[in-house]
This record gives C-alpha cells, structure tokens and sequence, in this order.
C-alpha cells in the first residue's frame, strides 16, 4: 500500500506539473489581451492610468518569462514533488491576486472590468490546490479590496463612488468568492475521488494482469514439461516393449523350438525385459505421486533425518557386501526436520545411496553422513566411483538422463532416481547439490530446510540446483 501511495503521490505531481503549465501558457494570454486592452481603453473613453497599466502587463509578462524558464528546468530535472510544486502554485495566484488588486485600482476600484477575474483565480487555485487554502487566499483578497475600497477606491481623476455602492461590491465580492471555491471544491473534490478510485482500481488490475500473465507462463511451462516428460516415457517404454513383443512373436510363430535353450534365452530376455519395464513404470508413479500429490502427502513433525538414513544403510548393507563394496556412515543424531513426508524423504536418500553403489568399482567405499549445515539438514552420499563426465552434469536431473559411462558400467538404471530426488528436494523447499570428477568419484548432498514445510510450488528453475564438476 505504501508503494502505491507513492506512485498516486508521482501521478498526483505530474498533474499539477501539467496544470502549472497550462497556467503559465494562459498568463501569456491574459498578459497580451492586457496591453491590447490598455491600448483600446483610450478609444473607447475609458478613464486608465496609462503608464501604470501597461508596466503592470509588462510585470505580468516577466515574471510569468521566469515561470515558463523554471518550469523547463523542473521538467528537465523531473522535479515533481507535489508538495514543492503545491507552493509554487500558492506563489503564483498570490502574485496574480496582487496584480489584479492593483488594475482593479487603476481601472476604478469598485466599478473596474477586471473584478469579475477575482473568481477565475478562485477556480483554479480550488482546482490545483485546496479548498481551504482558497478560502484563505480568497478572504485575503477580499480584506485587500476591501481596504482600498473604504479609503476610496479609485485613483486620482475618476469620480468619486458612494459608499453604498462600494459596500454593495464588497458584499457581492465576499459572496461571489465564498461560492465559487465552496462550489469548486464540491465538484473537484468528488472528482478527485473518482480519480483515486480509478487509479487503485487500474493498479489492481495492472497486478492482477500481471499475476496472471505469470500463471499462464508457469502453466505453459508446466504443458510443456508435460508433453516433454510424456514423450521421453513412451520412447523408454517402446524400445523394451518391441523386443518383448519381437521375442514373443519368434515364439509363437514356431521359428523356434520352445524346448530349446533359444528359446529359454528369449524368455529370460523378455523376463529381463518386463522387470526393467516395471521399474521405470514404478518410478514413473513415484515421480508422479511426487508431482501432483504434494498436498495431500503424509507430512509429519519432527522427521529424524539420522534414523532415516540408519534405515536405508541396513537396508541396502547386503548390496554393497555383494558388490564388494565399503558402506560408511557418520550421523549427528540431532538433525530433525520441522515437517517432512517420511516416505518421500526415505525414498530419495535410497536412492542416493543405491546409485553411490551401483556406480562404484568392487573395492569401493560409499560414504553416508548426516549433519547440519547452517539451517539446513544435510545427507550427503559420497563415492569414489565412475564418476559424472563434465558435459552431462547439466542434464543431472533431467528425466530418463543416463551419463554415456553410466550405460557402460551397467544396464541396470531407468534414469528417474535423481529427478525422484530433486523432486523430494523441491517439495521439502530444500536442494540437491552435485560435486563429481570423472573416474574419481561423485558427491551428492540433499539440503533441506530445519523449520522446513511445503512448499507452495514444489517446481524450482534448475538454476538453483548446484553442480560442480
């Protein structure tokens, strides 16, 4: 609100900046129409202080020069701060209201042509400044003519004017001021309003325009990852498929003896075949669990990551006995997370450190710790396998994204393990970070918030995920 407080407060100076000019190129005007009139008046019989009505104009004209000057500077110098621009304004009717006092002296006192200009000055200074500070303004003006009024009223030469009728101007002078700024201001004043009004309403919009633009960028994204994840699961389930289908039909067109060991090996194939196609169909759910059921995810409070990473290390000792792999752990038994799907979380450190497994030499050692890190729980994973090759340390999390020394270290992998993790990672409002070196060995750590919690959109830019290779 304060912020759109200032932006009504610049909008409300640009206007008066406006209206300061408008007023400057109107002075011109009147200054000009002054001097033609102060040259008919004769011709006309009208009784003027020639000299003195012409330096009046003359007056006008330079100090309104001044103004025109000053205003192409603040206008240069985008100096528009309303309440500076208020008081020049104030400064300007006053100077007008005193040069008029005096032509009104010099052209009759209560019978010039000139006092009807009384209320024009009243009106805009209504307008572009306040009601109250007119009726202040316009009281002065008033007490002026008022003054020279009583003490006679006109210069030397004219007739003289009776006191009832200068006291008769005054009374209508005094009437005709107080209801053209009360009627001004009446009018000005709801108009303003409407002004306001609409100008909170078009911030409104501007910012409702503006969330929905990004909701209509973030749901494009969003069709986008979609139509882009779709495509790669169907190009990773086809090629399986065809060569169970290709076994399959070799079979039961009789091309082959099914008691024969061909025949044996292309039903193991086939079976090899199925079980890699169930695990990327079991992944593809528990990534798809992650995406659209955050919200109604089994969250839980005080989730001991230590106790977490204790259970995935039992459980998984007997793959690395069998890899003849070291499996290391170190943990801080103080690292708990505020809120956190237990599940999810347990899923994710799995799937580190099977990956730390899978990719490691016989003779290896994998390494699992647990501590904080600032506000953040850590898990980190660390091995000196095969390592991540530079190049590919980009496409770390991408679905489906395998290393090409990956492939050739085993087959076993369907490459949604790290895009399950990062996604665990996200909806925690935490971070996986990649450290790897190619042949020597890679480290991964999954960072989530202490006082963690959902997060409101679980999907983060891959500019916040760390990788250094």
């Amino acid at each position: 609100m304060a912020v759109k407080s200032a932006e009504l407060h610049q909008v409300f100076a640009a206007e008066l900046l406006d209206r300061i000019a408008w007023f400057v190129r109107l002075r011109w005007a009147a200054g000009a129409a002054l001097l033609a009139f102060a040259a008919a008046a004769p011709h006309a019989g009208m009784p003027l202080e020639w000299g003195r009505v012409w330096l009046v104009a003359v007056v006008i004209l330079a100090y309104n020069g001044i103004l025109h000057a000053l205003l192409a500077i603040w206008r240069r110098n985008n100096q528009a701060d309303y309440r500076w621009l208020a008081r020049c304004t104030l400064i300007q009717i006053l100077i007008d209201l005193a040069a008029l006092v005096l032509l009104v002296y010099l052209t009759g006192g209560p019978g010039s042509p000139f006092l009807p200009f009384f209320t024009f000055h009243m009106v805009i200074g209504t307008i572009m400044l306040s009601a109250r500070t007119m009726f202040i303004v316009g009281g002065g003006a008033w007490l002026a003519c008022a003054a020279l009024f009583l003490a006679g009223g006109t210069p030397p030469g004219h007739p003289p004017i009776p006191v009832e009728m200068r006291t008769a101007v005054l009374g209508m002078l005094a009437c005709a001021l107080g209801l053209t700024v009360y009627l001004t201001a009446t009018v000005s004043s709801r108009l303003k309003e409407r002004g306001v009004r609409l100008f909170r309403l078009a911030e409104e919009l501007r910012d409702k325009t503006a969330e929905l633009e990004k909701l209509l960028a973030e749901m494009r994204s969003i069709e986008a990852r979609k139509s882009h994840f779709m495509l790669l699961s169907a190009h990773q389930l086809r090629s399986p498929l065809a060569t169970v289908k290709t076994s399959l039909d070799v079979l039961l067109q009789g091309y082959v003896d099914l008691a024969s060991p061909r025949a044996a090996s292309l039903v193991a194939g086939a079976s090899e075949r199925v079980e890699g196609l169930l695990r990327i169909v079991g992944d593809l759910l528990e990534l798809a669990k992650l995406r659209e059921t955050a919200q109604r995810a089994p969250w839980a409070s005080g989730v001991n990551l230590a106790q977490l990473a204790v259970d995935v290390a039992d459980a998984l000792t007997p793959v690395a006995e069998a890899r003849q792999i070291t499996l290391e752990s170190s943990y801080d038994a103080d690292v708990v997370l505020a809120r956190g799907v237990p599940p999810d979380l347990e899923y994710a450190i799995e799937n580190l450190v099977h990956n730390a497994l899978k990719y490691s030499r016989p003779g290896g050692t994998v390494h699992i710790q647990v501590r904080r890190s600032g506000e953040f729980g850590m898990i980190e994973v660390r091995d000196n396998g095969i390592g991540i090759p530079p190049e590919f340390l980009a496409n770390l999390f991408v679905e489906f994204a395998r290393a090409a020394n990956a492939r050739r270290h085993t087959a076993e992998g369907t490459g949604l393990g790290l895009a399950i993790v990062n996604e665990v990672a996200e909806t925690h409002g935490g971070r996986v970070e990649a450290e790897s070196r190619l042949d020597e060995g890679s480290t991964f750590r999954l960072l989530l918030p202490l006082r963690g919690g959902q997060t409101q959109d679980p999907h983060v830019t891959k500019s916040e995920r760390r990788v250094t290779a």
